[in-house]
């Protein structure tokens, strides 16, 4: 939100130093005498010390776009992070697990089927998918955190990056005859395209400001989020590796 603060601010401090430049230099005239008829024309030009109006906008819409474009790239690489970093934490914890668990299996499933008395109902596959099942119960809602998450990560980046997209066109918009329209929406008037431009910068930067809080927001909850599920997913975890290595270390100590 502070970098979205920051191009507004340098955004109004630039144009009012240029609209300060544009008062001592606007109606500057160009004088052409044509020698044949000794007609003398003028020409009428706003500009700043920078070069004409629409140029400096152009400079202030380009700066606002590559400070807006270079905060949606690094909000991008935090949803990713965090979403790696979670996926990382659920896949070591279901490893680890099954690790544990599958050691045990073996152990189990050869002694069992060198003595086919010990237990006649003994099935390797039916016994390993159960023991899935239970461990996928465990982490379901880690997993359903996981897909919400990118859900949202995925809206929150596209309603920022659109925002930036709006910055990059307003600029001709405000010169074009739709420029109303382009200030529709934001529920903004405006008198002229350079009025055009700075008010609806400034709802744009507002927008923007709110997008990037929500999407901070969204992070340092999904953050809280997920390292409380993984907690309760690795308590059942363990629960589960615990209750099924016992169950294989009787049906071994039966079988001996």
């Amino acid at each position: 939100m502070g970098r979205a603060v920051e191009i507004l601010s340098l955004l109004l401090l630039t144009w009012a130093h240029t609209q300060a430049a544009s008062s001592s230099n606007t109606n500057s005239i160009t004088e052409t005498t044509e020698t044949t008829d000794s007609t003398e024309a003028t020409e009428t030009t706003e500009t700043t010390e920078y070069g004409p109006i629409s140029i400096v906008v152009d400079q202030l819409s380009n700066m606002a776009v590559n400070i807006s474009d270079q905060t949606s790239s690094q909000l991008q690489a935090n949803i990713e992070h965090t979403l790696t970093n979670i996926m990382d934490s659920l896949e070591a914890l279901t490893t680890n697990a099954m690790a544990e668990i599958s050691m045990a299996i073996d152990d189990t499933n050869q002694l069992l089927l060198a003595n086919p008395n010990c237990n006649a109902a003994w099935n390797l596959q039916d016994f390993t998918l159960n023991v899935t099942d239970e461990l996928r119960a465990c982490t379901e809602q880690l997993t359903n955190l996981i897909g919400t998450y990118r859900a949202d990560g995925e809206r929150a980046l596209a309603k920022v990056q659109g925002f930036v997209q709006q910055m990059a066109q307003l600029p001709g918009l405000c010169q074009s005859l739709e420029m109303g329209v382009a200030l529709v929406p934001m529920g903004i008037s405006f008198d002229t395209s350079n009025s055009c431009f700075l008010r609806g910068i400034a709802a744009i930067n507002q927008g923007l400001a709110e997008a990037m809080h929500n999407a901070s927001m969204l992070l340092v909850r999904t953050r809280r989020l997920s390292q409380d599920q993984l907690a309760r997913s690795q308590q059942c975890s363990n629960a589960l590796v615990a209750q099924v290595t016992e169950y294989l270390r009787v049906q071994r100590a039966n079988c001996s």
